[in-house]
Order: structure tokens, then C-alpha cells, then sequence
């Protein structure tokens, strides 16, 4: 079995982790109430969060995905 080139390995491995980080990030909005005067407030921070939670679901499963397919 092939190796797969060291770019496309890492390429799936920071997929993952940065789609964790976004949806860290949304659960931060989420969950959190201290603003610190830069971030949204009322309806559309929990907007913002939920759509950081979904778009961080969707790229750690493409990053997972990835992941399995190289060491098939």
C-alpha cells in the first residue's frame, strides 16, 4: 500500500483541527455572555454562533473523511 504525500496528510489533519476551532468558537458565542465590546450581541450572535457550530461540523467531517480515505 501507497503512502499518501505528507501535504495531503496534513491537509486532513488541519481540516479537523480547525473545524474543532470553529466550533469551539461558536460554542464560545453560544455559551458565553462577556462580549468585550467586539463581538454581536442578541439574536445575531447566536446566529453567528450557530452557523460557526454548523460550518465547524461540516469541516471536521470533511477533514475526518479525508483522514480515512488515505489510510484505506
Amino acid at each position: 500500500m501507497k503512502r499518501k504525500p505528507l501535504h495531503q496528510q496534513l491537509s486532513s489533519s488541519l481540516s479537523m483541527v480547525i473545524g474543532l476551532a470553529y466550533l469551539g468558537g461558536g460554542l464560545y458565542l453560544v455559551a458565553s455572555s462577556a462580549t468585550f465590546g467586539v463581538l454581536p450581541s442578541g439574536a445575531l450572535r447566536y446566529l453567528f454562533g450557530a452557523m460557526l457550530i454548523v460550518y465547524g461540523g461540516y469541516r471536521f467531517y470533511r477533514g475526518y473523511s479525508l483522514y480515512k480515505s488515505e489510510n484505506e
